[in-house]
């Protein structure tokens, strides 16, 4: 996108090492508890795939299935962004639903709702949002 377009980039978070292990550890969690609901399919945000994994699987599918004559329809789709979009309000909702411990839920909605942040370049700061 446009270099000077303000809404192509995306804001980056200096954690300190404790916030740094922290995350980690709850990401990794999770993960651990999400495994069964995430679909073998699900190539972004998870561990050992990417877009190119998708690609790569992709593409051997398309060549199996051309070799035996069969027809291929695809859409692919950009969810830009996607994740900043996510309904904090709702993902606890499910991971009530699907089991989650609720101190962990609760712990987990006071990390994520009310937060703000700032954008400081040099000397200079914004205000927070």
């Amino acid at each position: 996108g446009e270099k000077r377009d303000v809404k192509n980039y995306r804001g980056i978070t200096s954690l300190c090492a404790g916030s740094k292990l922290l995350e980690t550890l709850v990401s990794q969690e999770l993960l651990r508890a999400s495994k069964s609901y995430i679909s073998v399919d699900q190539h972004g945000f998870y561990p050992g795939r990417s877009i190119s994994t998708n690609l790569v699987q992709f593409t051997s599918f398309c060549i199996t299935n051309m070799r035996e004559g069969a027809q291929i329809d695809t859409i692919y789709t950009d969810l830009k962004a996607a994740f900043d979009r996510v309904n904090h309000q709702l993902l606890l909702q499910k991971m009530l639903r699907l089991g989650s411990p609720p101190s962990f839920v609760k712990w987990l909605e006071s990390y994520l709702v009310d937060r703000q942040l700032c954008v400081k370049l040099g000397n200079c700061q914004s205000a927070a949002f």
